[in-house]
């Protein structure tokens, strides 16, 4: 099959060993969220630069700016960085330290690689609850941005959101790196 992407063809895996994009073998569902995904980005990230330019020109040739455009833009940021993070989980894009996989065999990598991943996913289900906790006291505390008068935990729900997608990409990766070194296949 061809990758939608990158163009890559590959037979074996479900996702492009090239660019890790997940397509054709992975079903509806998946193809829909990973749309969605993208265009969440690509959504966010044209209304932040289109923010940032009426706040650039309106304080040059006006002398003013727009109520509250600081603070929405830094929740736009916020959103970006959550919804990339999932993104960058779901092809294996993230941040990894991995000095210990480098010193072990092939065959106990995969196995070291499901292991983290799990580790990951739990760490991400911590800071799920944690920010859960951080958005119900925003939510109790009844503040408002400046921006539209948006309540302040609405901006901040991407939080607790984002952490979960990552938790349960982590777990779907664990899942499929235990089952591929159980069947001694390497992805």
């Amino acid at each position: 099959m061809q990758c939608l992407k990158c163009g890559n063809d590959f037979n074996e895996f479900y996702e492009c060993p090239l660019c890790s994009e997940i397509w054709r073998d992975s079903g509806k569902f998946n193809r829909t969220i990973t749309c969605f995904e993208d265009f969440l980005i690509a959504f966010f990230l044209a209304m932040m630069v289109v923010m940032v330019l009426m706040q650039v020109v309106m304080r040059n040739l006006f002398q003013s700016g727009i109520l509250g455009g600081e603070d929405f833009i830094r929740h736009l940021v916020l959103w970006i960085a959550f919804i990339g993070a999932g993104v960058a989980t779901r092809s294996k894009a993230h941040v990894r330290i991995d000095m210990l996989t480098h010193l072990v065999k092939a065959s106990t990598r995969k196995y070291l690689d499901a292991v983290v991943d799990l580790f990951s996913c739990g760490v991400c289900l911590i800071l799920t609850v944690a920010s859960c906790q951080f958005v119900w006291i925003e939510f109790q505390s009844h503040a408002h941005s400046a921006f539209f008068s948006l309540p302040v935990w609405a901006l901040q729900i991407v939080m607790p959101l984002g952490y979960l997608v990552i938790a349960i990409r982590f777990a779907h990766n664990s899942i499929n790196g235990f089952r591929n070194a159980f069947r001694g296949e390497i992805k």
